[in-house]
């Protein structure tokens, strides 16, 4: 957000989320949240995708193919995020969630620009988490 300078857009949006049902609102920044308690978890969850996608409407022609990336890894951080809280998993679930760590791992990217390598085998390289591989064997797959 910020290289593209989007980021007091973002927080704008971010602020005038109103309060719906259970929602409260905000009185921080996002940027300004140092610790995130389960239930704000749970109420971010469920409008980030929304406050993300219209802080980078528009954009150069340049910069939509980086938007664009950016919305997709925001939909399968979210993905995995709400599939992981299931209580239990079947096969199908398990799928999703692969298939959401799948494509985070495949648009983080856009977040790396400056700070991730490559390693030997072409895939980005993010030292904090390692490569898709990686993390799916971290969870026990071996697929």
């Amino acid at each position: 957000m910020k290289t593209h300078e989007r980021l007091d857009k973002y927080n704008a949006i971010w602020l005038s989320t109103p309060a719906y049902h259970d929602l409260t609102p905000k009185n921080k920044s996002y940027e300004e949240v140092s610790q995130w308690n389960g239930k704000e978890m749970n109420e971010m969850s469920r409008y980030l995708l929304r406050v993300v996608t219209q802080s980078l409407r528009g954009g150069s022609p340049a910069q939509r193919p980086i938007f664009n990336r950016a919305i997709e890894w925001t939909q399968a951080l979210l993905g995995f995020y709400l599939y992981a809280r299931y209580k239990s998993h079947d096969d199908a679930t398990s799928s999703y969630m692969e298939d959401a760590l799948h494509r985070f791992h495949t648009f983080k990217d856009v977040f790396l620009l400056g700070r991730a390598g490559k390693n030997g085998e072409g895939q980005t390289q993010c030292p904090e988490n390692g490569t898709h591989e990686e993390a799916k064997g971290r969870l026990g797959n071996k697929s």
